[in-house]
């Protein structure tokens, strides 16, 4: 072999580590960078209610810790629900998010920050009145969505009324 030869060989050799070297720190850049969402449940909770037309009405009462881990913020677009009863699938999506001083449509979640989020179900309902419901929660945000698995209790007080 000539010279050439082996400093053309030396030079492939260092090009394909670095480039392999370069597409793997650009991956785990993009990774760490992009929101990463730690979901837990503070609360979940439904109940019954006959409506007019003698229609059941199913309520969903839920609240939600979300922490942001990654570097960069992501807005909570959506939140969804999917449940089974009496051999039938129901899928929901909120009819609003709840909080002290605004309803709206989406939330903001700045990167490393914690948001306590809650949401309303309700629909019309066709079957048996539960105690227990298996709900499984999707948390549609910008980059991606997380699903957690929950169980709901059937409400034992009624909210009280503040609107004196």
């Amino acid at each position: 072999m000539s010279e050439f030869s082996n400093i053309n060989l030396v030079l492939g050799i260092v090009g394909t580590v670095t480039g392999i070297s370069a597409l793997f720190i650009s991956y785990w850049t993009y990774r760490k960078e992009n929101p990463h969402l730690k979901v837990s449940v503070l609360k979940c909770e439904h109940d019954f209610t006959l409506s007019e037309g003698l229609a059941v009405t199913l309520t969903f009462w839920t609240g939600f810790e979300i922490k942001n881990t990654g570097d960069r913020g992501t807005s909570i677009n959506d939140i969804g629900l999917l449940f089974r009863t009496d051999g039938l699938e129901y899928e929901w999506k909120k009819k609003y998010f709840r909080g002290p001083k605004v309803v709206s449509e989406k939330r903001w979640l700045e990167a490393h920050d914690t948001l306590k989020v809650e949401a309303d179900f309700y629909d019309t309902y066709v079957g048996e009145e539960e105690e227990q419901i298996d709900c499984t929660f999707t948390i549609y945000h910008t980059h991606s969505s997380e699903k957690i698995r929950v169980i709901s209790h059937r409400r034992r007080e009624k909210p009280k009324d503040y609107s004196m």
